[in-house]
Parts: structure tokens; C-alpha cells; sequence
């Protein structure tokens, strides 16, 4: 199976737990993430188990982050650091761990999650992972390793996967953007790279054929909230601040919740309800994290009961 994992800051613990099931039952062949959903997507890809995915999740001190000067500063310090840096914390922090995770298992570029030998479903290039990232410079979507040849001009194999996936980690304002520099082919520019859910925080048709034919395995998503009815999300506006609120949400979350109300897509999706804690909340306690944890693992395992263990 290919799995897409949705992003959402520290409620991607919830991901591990409904991974723990996902993966005793099925071999997971690629995995797609954005944001959070990239860095356990990254580790999965490298070779991380679901149980060494759980330990690595529960053992990370999330606070530890939240690096920089702003850290200690405080409220004026955070607006400096905005108006400074475009990021409160500069994402340093957060860069070493993905990229020491990553060594553990002896990668440290694309060209090492290559998938020789097995053939491709969608005519991309056959790599394990897949990364969304939302390049501000040009308005566009990126999905990485494979735009980075004909939209970076940058040989995928020698990109690292930690750059990548730090860029899809850079919630906007919170840690400060990437700056990539795009090789001769597309003019050396520079570009600025923010967290891939500002375009799409649930990729999960990334993975389809595009040419009708029947699908080798099934592609499973993972995501990080409970299906709500349209009445469930219907949301007041009563003033422009509400107004501002409501129209960065629509443009964010529409295009997934477009693809989230069609049956077929409901069908391959596992909803875990991470409602009780905030994306952001980096200071999180252990009962938050077991509460994370367990509602993946129970979400994954009433998916999995319904269709008899069978996708």
C-alpha cells in the first residue's frame, strides 16, 4: 500500500499510533506527508518501524523546537522575529533532528530512498517518499523529490530529504521560511518555501494513476480530524476580523475538503480526532500525547475492522 499522512503540527504523534496498526497489517510501499505528516512520512521511508516511529515521537521534547532569541523574549520578541525573519523560531532546531533521525538509518539524500526494480505506478520518478511543499515565491505546489529537476533545476538524487522536509515543516510565521536557491536551468533564483498545507495538507490523490489503469496497491490516508458535515463546519462571521479568519481558512482547507467529500476518498481515509490539542502546542504534556497516540491507534484499528483487515 501507499500511505499520505496530513500534516498538523505536534498532533502528528497521532500518526505513529494509527501507523502501529497500519503497517502490522500491510507493507507500505511509498508514503507521502505535508508538514508534520512529511517528518513521520521521512522517517517511515528510511526505514523507521512503527514501533521505533512511537519511541522516536514520545521521546522528542517538542519544546526543544522552539529555537532562536524569540524563545525568551516573549510576545515582543516573537513580533521582532516575525518582522525580522518571517519566523518566530528559526527552525534549526527542528532541521538537526529530522536530519539526525534521517543518518540513524544511513540517509541523507534522495538518491538513498530510490525503490529499484519494483516499476511505478504514475510515471514520477521511483522514490519512497514524497514531500508537498507551497513555494510563495512562484504561488505553485511542490512536490518533492520529483519537481526538483524540471521546477528547481537541482538533481534529486543529491537533495537532501532533510531540507525538504523542514521546508514543508515551516508553518507560516511560526518557524521562518526556507530559502532555496534553484540551479542555472531556472535562472539561480531564490526561492522562499513555507509549509506545504497552505496549498494542501491532505495530498491523498498524489499517488493515483493517471492513465486508467488498474492500481497495483491501494493508497490509504491519514488524517489528522474527525469528518465533519457541512452544518459541523459552518462557522459565523460577524465582523472583518472573523472575516480575515474565514477567508485564509477557505483558501487553506477547501481544496482538501473538496477531495474529503467524495465517498471514494472517504473510503480510503483513516480520521483520527486530534480536537483536544492544538497544532501548535509545542509545550504539550504526556497525557496529551498518549491521548494523540491512542486515538490513532483506535482510529486505524476500526478502519482497519471494517474492511476485514482486507484494502
Amino acid at each position: 500500500m501507499d500511505v499520505v499522512l496530513e500534516g498538523g503540527g505536534v498532533k502528528g504523534i497521532a500518526l505513529a499510533g494509527a501507523l502501529r496498526e497500519l503497517c502490522a497489517a500491510h507493507t507500505v510501499q511509498r508514503v507521502a506527508g505535508t508538514s508534520a505528516g512529511a517528518i513521520v512520512a521521512a522517517l517511515l521511508a528510511a526505514g523507521y518501524t512503527a514501533p521505533e516511529l512511537e519511541q522516536e515521537m514520545r521521546n522528542l521534547d517538542f519544546a526543544s523546537l522552539q529555537d532562536g532569541p524569540a524563545r525568551h523574549w516573549g510576545k515582543v520578541g516573537a513580533a521582532l522575529a516575525v518582522l525580522l525573519h518571517s519566523g518566530v523560531f528559526k527552525g534549526d532546531a527542528l532541521h538537526a533532528w529530522i536530519e539526525e533521525r534521517l543518518a540513524d538509518k544511513g540517509v541523507t539524500t534522495f538518491e538513498q530512498l530510490r525503490r529499484h526494480g519494483t516499476g511505478d505506478d504514475t510515471g514520477t520518478p521511483p522514490y519512497k517518499l514524497a514531500v508537498v511543499v507551497s513555494d510563495i515565491s512562484r504561488g505553485r505546489q511542490l512536490i518533492l523529490p520529483e519537481d526538483y529537476e524540471a521546477l528547481c533545476g537541482v538533481d534529486p538524487d543529491t537533495a537532501k530529504v532533510a531540507d525538504a522536509v523542514r521546508a514543508s515543516a515551516s508553518i507560516p510565521f511560526y518557524f521562518r521560511p526556507v530559502k532555496f536557491r534553484t540551479g542555472p536551468s531556472q535562472g539561480t533564483q531564490r526561492l522562499v518555501l513555507v509549509d506545504g498545507g497552505l496549498l494542501s495538507t491532505f495530498p491523498i490523490g498524489l499517488f493515483d494513476r493517471q492513465d486508467a489503469q488498474p492500481r497495483r496497491w491501494p493508497t490509504i490516508g491519514i488524517k489528522l480530524s474527525m469528518r465533519r458535515t457541512p452544518r459541523q463546519e459552518w462557522q459565523p462571521v460577524r465582523n472583518p476580523v472573523e472575516l480575515g479568519r474565514r477567508l485564509v481558512s477557505t483558501m487553506i482547507s477547501a481544496h482538501d475538503r473538496f477531495h474529503v467529500d467524495q465517498r471514494r476518498v472517504q473510503d480510503r481515509t483513516i480520521f483520527v480526532d486530534t480536537s483536544q490539542v492544538r497544532s501548535t502546542n509545542f509545550r504539550i504534556t504526556e497525557e496529551q500525547i498518549e491521548l494523540l497516540y491512542t486515538n490513532g491507534r483506535d482510529a486505524a484499528q476500526r478502519f482497519l475492522a471494517a474492511r476485514g483487515l482486507r484494502l
